[in-house]
Order: C-alpha cells, then structure tokens, then sequence
C-alpha cells in the first residue's frame, strides 16, 4: 500500500522514471524532475517519450523548488546526493524524503536482500538464479542494475524479488523489510561521501532496521566486524565463513559446503560444482545458498543453479586469448579491496590495469599486497587517481608502474609487458566517472579494444 497521494520525482534516469511510473499506475500524482538537459543523455530522451505517453509532467534542465511544495513526498534515486540544492529545499519544507527501493515494501514484495562492500553483485545474482528455481515470479535487481520499480513495472505479477541495495539506497529506507538479508562484508568504500567508516558501517546497517525476529540475517563469519554485530540484530542470525568457527550456518567441510546447526548437518553444494573462479566466489557462493537455504529453497535447486552459474559482465569476465595473452574485465572491482581479490585468483603471470575517480579511500594495504605479489609483472595506472596509486605501489616497493592516458594504451602497453605471456586484468580498484559513464560502459570499453586486437590477431 502506498502511504502518500502525490510525490515529486528527482530524476529521470531508471530508478526515477520507473518509479514515476510504478507510482502512476497506482494512483499516485506524479511530476518527475531533471537537473540535467533533455538532450544531454539519449537515456532522457527515452524517458520524456514514456513520461508523455502516460500523461506525467516533467521538467529538465532544472529542479524548480516552488513546485515541491504541492506534493506530499519526494523521491529520489540513490545517486541524488542529499545536499542537492532541491533536496535541501524538500527538507526545509518539512517533506519526507523516500528512496525508490520503498516502492518494494509499498508493492508487498517479498525481498532477499543483498548488502556489502564487496561480492554484492555476484551474490545477488546467484541468490536470484536460485530462487528462480523454485519461483518463477521471482525477480532479480535493485543496485544490480534494474530498479526495483522498473522490475515491478515489467512483471506487474512478481511475489518475490532478490535485490542488491546499496548503501546510497538504505539512506532513505522507511518500510523496507526483507525477509533473509545478507551483509557479504565491510572495508573501507565511499568515504567520499560518508567521511568515516562510522557512518559507513552506520548507513549499511538500516537494511535491518524492520527485521524482526520471523527473519533471518546472513552476516561473514570471517569479517570481525560483521562477526560482531549479529550479537546487536534482532532476527535470527546465521553465518558463513571459509575458516573455522562454531556457529550455525554455512561450512566448508573437505571441499563440501554444507549447513549445520546443533541439530542438523544439510549439503548445499560442492566447491567443484562453481565454475566462476577465485576463493572469493566461494564465499559468494556459500552466503547466496545459505540464505535461500534459509529462504526454504532445497539443495537440489541450490545445486542446480551453483553448477549452471557462469558469473557477471565485468566480474573476472574472460574475454578472450591472443598470443599468449588472456584478458580479464573486472571493471566492476571498484575498490582496492577487490582488486586483491581478483589479483589472488590470477593463476600465473599478471598485469593489473588500475585507476578511475577517487572514491576517498587509501590505495596503500592494496598497494603493499600486489608488490608482494610474485606473479605481477606490472601495474599499469590511469585517471585521475593514476597518481596516487602509482606513489602507493613505489612505496611498497613495487618498480615497475606504468602511468598512461588512456584504456586504449594501458591495454596495448599491457601486451608489451606480457610478451612472454601471461593475463592482462583490468581491475581499477575505482570508480569510473573521470573517464566514463559507469563501470559498465568501461568494461564494455575494455571489451571492444580487445576484441579488436583478437580480430586483428586471427587475420
């Protein structure tokens, strides 16, 4: 049930179109607003198209502040900052400030929710394959890449949504409830925003502010953070870890992962049955089964999805071979962390393409581990950030750090470096937004410059 008759949309990209029109077609007054031109994103263009058809003003090129007054909320898409000067103005007024993953609890939803720092994506991905087994109503989405509005707008019929929510989305939760969450872990990301890890850690922890004890919470038995914290949560709290630990939830027992409690020991697939690499994804995997698990999915559906999961764009995606070189996109590793992640699960010689806009974390721990690291040949940096890394890497004793201007030459210097074989990675450890759209579209990027040199190889 939606609480509010009318509400004013902050923009017109994915997650506020489609909330626009979710709520339109509930009955729901609606007017959307875009700082940006019309003709600056052909994304817009498509927007004013739809916003017409249904009737919905709009305006772009400005947020007019006068027009909040005569609308009982305002909804924003995470990726308003909240000291945009319209959002300001809506809280002066006195104006509730509602994030598009509310429109999941008005629409009753029953949500599997995903939180982290690292692994999110892949997790919420497979936690959604899974559940597919069992609920063909079941959608996959949220942070991951489709609003859960546009989800709800396209499959008027789903019961059920696994939905990866980030920390910009838990800003402005109110009625959000899941019924299994899962918080894969926490380090340092978008101090940018949040300054300190307090507030960062603060902001992640409303993903269970309407929890109750009918729930259940899927925390990282290795992260002592996490550890720590099912102790304060209301619902039933489960764990996974790769190393040892008396708890309920997901083990690794001789290469098996299995569920135990004090009463019960279930199979929930093996390491064999993975085929996306790295000891990473098993973790990935191990909090996605335990918490459909949890969910009341059988083993036999969680087997079934784990051996048939290939993994995402831009995560450790293999994109081809020429001359000895193999290429790896994980454009989607967007802080250092991962990058020591996907850099531990290189299987010989390496060289890591890192850089992008600064996220305002320190690049120094993942410095000290990839100069440790035997297997990396060089380290080829970029972007605005390319600097600060570099001085990062020369101070752990690293030598050869290569600074270019563009993806074009960090992947052609990269073949130079690997003349005598090895994996080309790119794994910037930032965000993408000096340089492009968004991840995907550096990804996607990274994509087309390879896939022209294996062209040009196989001629």
């Amino acid at each position: 049930m939606i609480p509010f008759n009318s509400a004013f949309v902050v923009g017109a990209l994915p997650s506020g179109l489609y909330a626009a029109l979710y709520l339109h077609d509930h009955g729901v007054n609606v007017f959307v607003s875009e700082l940006k031109q019309r003709s600056a994103d052909e994304k817009f263009e498509h927007a004013a198209r739809l916003l017409q058809q249904v009737g919905v003003p709009f305006e772009f090129g400005q947020n007019t502040a006068s027009i909040v007054a005569a609308f009982d909320v305002v909804v924003v898409s995470p990726g308003v900052p909240r000291e945009a000067p319209i959002i300001l103005a809506a809280v002066q007024m006195g104006k509730l400030i509602v994030g598009e993953t509310e429109i999941a609890a008005y629409a009753g939803l029953s949500v599997l929710a995903v939180t982290g720092s690292n692994g999110k994506s892949t997790t919420t991905a497979l936690l959604g394959e899974i559940v597919a087994q069992e609920y063909p109503d079941a959608v996959t989405g949220g942070n991951l890449g489709t609003p859960v509005s546009q989800l709800l707008v396209e499959h008027p019929l789903a019961g059920r949504a696994v939905l990866e929510v980030s920390c910009f989305q838990l800003e402005t939760v109110h009625a959000f409830h899941p019924r299994v969450a899962i918080f894969s872990n926490l380090v340092p990301n978008h101090l940018d925003r949040y300054g300190t890890m307090e507030h960062y850690f603060a902001t992640k922890k409303r993903l269970f502010e309407n929890m109750t004890a009918d729930d259940a919470v899927v925390l990282n038995w290795d992260d002592p953070a996490l550890r720590a914290l099912g102790s304060m949560l209301s619902p039933s709290i489960f764990y996974f870890g790769l190393g040892d630990g008396v708890f309920s939830g997901a083990h690794v027992v001789d290469g098996v992962i299995v569920f135990k409690d004090a009463t019960r020991t279930v199979e929930l697939f093996r390491e064999t049955d993975l085929r996306i690499r790295g000891r990473h994804n098993v973790a990935n995997a191990m909090s996605a089964a335990l918490a459909a698990f949890l969910y009341g999915i059988s083993p036999d559906a969680i087997r079934r999805a784990v051996r048939g999961f290939n993994g995402l764009p831009h995560r450790l995606e293999y994109v081809g071979t020429a001359g000895g070189v193999t290429f790896i996109n994980d454009s989607k590793a967007t802080t250092p962390e991962s990058v020591m992640t996907a850099a531990d699960a290189m299987p010989g010689p390496y060289a890591v393409i890192l850089g992008g806009s600064s996220k305002g974390v320190s690049f120094d721990k993942m410095a000290r581990h990839l100069a440790q690291d035997k297997n990396l040949v060089s380290a080829i940096v970029m972007g605005a950030t390319g600097p600060a890394i570099e001085d990062s890497l020369r101070k752990a004793g690293m030598k050869t750090v290569v600074r270019v201007e563009s993806l074009e030459d960090a992947v052609s210097d990269g073949v130079r470096l690997l003349s005598a074989g090895g994996t080309l990675l790119l794994s910037p450890a930032c965000a993408s937004f000096d340089m492009f759209r968004d991840f995907e579209q550096r990804g996607d990027r990274f994509r087309e410059i390879v896939q022209g040199r294996l062209g040009a190889f196989t001629r």
